[in-house]
């Protein structure tokens, strides 16, 4: 079976974006020792990935989804998942309060 084949503008664009959120999740986060623990296992996959890259290929698919998970992660680091704004917008959408 052969790997997938990347566009070098989709692996630069998913680096750039990945680096992105990663700045931005930095810089101010709510608690730094919960950044760095909700953080951590996105920068581990994200060399994991790098490492893999040459031998073994995900699909697009499966690497944009791996990088949705990992933006997940790390807006959860920033705001910590209890304080996310999402939760608060989904909340008064319904009616509720968190």
């Amino acid at each position: 079976m052969t790997n997938p084949t990347y566009s070098r503008s989709a692996v630069a664009a998913w680096i750039v974006v990945f680096v992105a959120t990663l700045a931005w999740s930095a810089v101010v986060p709510h608690d730094r020792v919960t950044w760095w623990l909700e953080v951590s296992p996105a920068i581990a996959g994200f060399i994991v990935l790098a490492l893999l890259y040459p031998q073994f290929r995900f699909t697009p698919l499966v690497a944009w989804l791996i990088l949705a998970h990992a933006i997940i992660l790390l807006v959860g680091g920033h705001y910590t998942y209890a304080l996310v704004p999402a939760g608060d917008w989904v909340a008064a959408l319904m009616g509720e309060e968190r």
